[in-house]
This record gives C-alpha cells, structure tokens and sequence, in this order.
C-alpha cells in the first residue's frame, strides 16, 4: 500500500475531474486543503481531508461507502431507496431491479451517480450508475435499473476500511 500527498496541480486536476463527473458536488478546495492518495494494483483511493473520499478503479471516480469521511458527499448525491429484502442480493453485488425500489430521493438523469440506501435506516448500501432517468424508473414495473458499482463489503470497501485505519492509526 503506497501512501503519498498530491502537489498542488494534481490536487487541482483531480477535483476538476471529481466536479466534471459529479457536477451537484462543487468541491472546493483552498490551498491548505491536504490529498492524500493510498493505492494499490488495482484501486487509489483519494482522502480530501475534511471534505471527502473517492475510489478510483478503472479509471472510474466512486464516492466511497464510508459515512466518517462522506456523509455530505453521499447526502448531496440522489438516493433511490429499496426495500429490507433487497439489501442482501445488493450487498452481495447484485444491481438494483425496479421492483426493490420504494422511493427516489432526488432527480437524476440516465448514465449518473446514485446512492441506494435501505428503508429502515436511509444507511448507504451502495453506489450505482443509473440505466435511465429517474422519472421513468418510478414509472417502470420490472427490470434492471442501476448498476451496482460499489457496496458495503466489496473490494474497495476492504481496501478502503484497511487504507482508513493504517492511515488514521499512524
């Protein structure tokens, strides 16, 4: 596990893109603002302190499941709300289908972030891509909907977890 800060330019490069790809966020950062990037083979994970947390995997930014870092974050991002008996088959990887959804949170369009939270206590699950907008969702009666990218107990979750406390732990 690699640790480093970012220089100046990289920070600024890196919260352009995070902004480009998740336009509702507006980060900003000042100059003081320190990034840290932990990473291994496969995933970087990048802690803005105090601000946020993001996983890069594949050249995809995911805002991380991780609600000490990114309550704001994932607060900020629309939520799709499903039922107690698809969070098993959702933290497992499985994606999000039409007839688990209870509620939307939000408006989005088709191809954005979302986050899936449970009904009991709107906890983030996960993190998904959406297959279409979310007035047609709701409209919908079966089928696939948002594509799971990211869920509590997956590889970047691990990662993420064992990155935060070796980090916090120092």
């Amino acid at each position: 596990m690699q640790v480093r800060l970012l220089n100046k330019r990289e920070k600024q490069e890196l919260v352009a893109r995070i902004n480009s790809e998740f336009p509702n966020l507006k980060l900003d950062l000042n100059l003081k603002t320190a990034v840290r990037e932990v990473k291994n083979e496969k995933i970087a994970l990048y802690i803005l302190e105090g601000l946020a947390a993001f996983a890069k995997v594949d050249d995809t930014f995911l805002p991380i499941l991780v609600e000490a870092l990114n309550k704001n974050i994932l607060d900020s991002m629309p939520s799709v709300i499903v039922d107690m008996g698809a969070i098993p088959h959702i933290a497992n990887g499985a994606d999000v289908m039409r007839p688990g959804i209870v509620a939307l949170e939000g408006k989005f369009k088709e191809g954005e972030f979302v986050v899936v939270r449970d009904e009991k206590h709107k906890k983030p699950i996960a993190v998904g891509k959406a297959l279409d907008n979310s007035e047609n969702i709701m409209e919908a009666k079966r089928g696939k909907v948002i594509t799971n990218l990211h869920y509590v107990g997956d590889k970047i979750w691990k990662f993420c977890a064992e990155a935060i406390s070796r980090y916090h732990n120092a």
